[in-house]
């Protein structure tokens, strides 16, 4: 049964990164991104199956380090300031999305 959440999720992960990234480009990597971080310190005090699978598979197939890597790239061959801004912003919003996650946590 885990195995079939499993899958479940990871392809619900996959397909809403797939539409909000199509959508919404560096805005959908973005909200996908701290989205994901929030989730992961919502779930943090899960015990059970259910935090690895809605962790690994669904948030970890939602969320996208390449994305990012994509987008910091393409805005750093405008402006190194704009990558770097972007990359800084992404990093220091997930960690506060994540730290709020935690305090709100299940």
């Amino acid at each position: 049964m885990t195995a079939v959440l499993f899958a479940a999720f990871a392809g619900i992960g996959a397909f809403t990164r797939w539409k909000a990234c199509a959508r919404w480009g560096k805005l959908g990597t973005l909200i996908l991104n701290l989205s994901g971080a929030f989730g992961l310190g919502l779930i943090s005090g899960l015990d059970g199956p259910i935090a690895p699978v809605l962790g690994t598979a669904g948030i970890g197939a939602m969320t996208t380090v390449s994305g990012l890597a994509q987008e910091v790239h393409s805005l750093s061959a405008l402006s190194k300031a704009r990558g770097a801004f972007y990359l800084a912003g992404t990093l220091v919003t997930g960690v506060a999305a994540a730290w709020l996650g935690v305090h709100w946590s299940l």
